[in-house]
């Protein structure tokens, strides 16, 4: 999932997201204890203010903003995958799978 959280790190510098990619670069440091506990805690996944959130909020409808919905896809599937989730991972997956299969 490294490779997956990397993506994310990366998309979100891309779309000027400098915050939320410093809890992805923060986590990618951190050892594995710290990675997972990051991959189920609620600034990746959980509601207003989260990382998953501000992918809808913050980032224009835009080629960046898919971007970013994509790579918080394919990690929050990867997770789905290792048994690794928060509670809201699944629903947010679903959504950002819904705006690529109809075009929004």
């Amino acid at each position: 999932m490294r490779e997956e959280l990397e993506l994310v790190r990366t998309t979100l510098l891309a779309a000027g997201e400098p915050e939320s990619a410093s809890l992805v670069t923060a986590a990618l440091a951190g050892d594995d204890a710290q990675m997972r506990a990051f991959l189920v805690s609620n600034e990746l996944w959980g509601g207003s203010g989260s990382i998953a959130n501000q992918a809808e909020a913050r980032v224009s409808r835009d080629i960046l903003r898919c971007d970013i919905a994509a790579a918080l896809a394919d990690l929050g599937e990867s997770q789905t995958r290792a048994g690794v989730t928060h509670l809201r991972t699944a629903g947010w997956v679903e959504i950002f799978r819904s705006w690529t299969r109809d075009g929004i």
